[in-house]
């Protein structure tokens, strides 16, 4: 096993950990719904085993950041204050890295051919916007609505900002671009 790095801390219960939390800070949560959101949230890419969430629930508990009840005869989980911390703690950071996790796509692409990796940004390109196009849209997401406005206008200038750095069509005069 690799030491982490120096000012490195592990996050006990990695990412399936941390979403349980983030979970659990909106309600409780039983393990069959954090292994279907997870299903739901990936669109199908990922559907973790009750091998590996039963653990890291059990984990969870165990570090105080979680209680467990029986609501019905199944295993509940809820948030400890503890649990909020560390939450709060993690999208803290999220937050101040966001960035470098949005690097770790660099992971997949460096196992595909180099003339798949444009499909796969691409396609990722598109989820993104759909994306900011939803949060946008929603009330619940940004309840301001200038707010939504704003994110609007940076989505589309950062378009505009990437469709200069890709250079002109081809068969599309510069001037026909500029006109637009």
């Amino acid at each position: 096993m690799v030491a982490p790095r120096a000012g490195h801390r592990r996050w006990p219960g990695g990412l399936v950990g941390t979403y349980a939390l983030h979970l659990m800070s909106r309600a409780p949560i039983y393990g069959g719904e954090l292994t279907q959101r997870i299903d739901d949230v990936t669109r199908g890419a990922w559907r973790p085993g009750a091998g590996a969430i039963y653990p890291i629930l059990t984990g969870l508990v165990q570090r105080g950041e979680a209680r467990v009840d029986r609501v019905n005869g199944r295993k509940t989980y809820t948030l400890t204050p503890r649990g909020a911390a560390r939450l709060a703690e993690v999208q803290s950071r999220i937050r101040d890295r966001g960035s470098r996790f949005a690097e770790l796509r660099s992971l997949v692409l460096d196992m595909v051919d180099p003339p798949e990796r444009a499909e796969i940004m691409l396609d990722n390109l598109h989820r993104a916007i759909d994306a900011i196009a939803e949060i946008a849209a929603s009330p619940e997401s940004l309840p301001d609505a200038r707010a939504r406005t704003r994110i609007l206008s940076r989505a589309r200038a950062e378009l505009r900002r990437g469709v200069t750095r890709l250079g002109p069509s081809r068969g599309q005069s510069p001037a026909r671009r500029r006109s637009r």
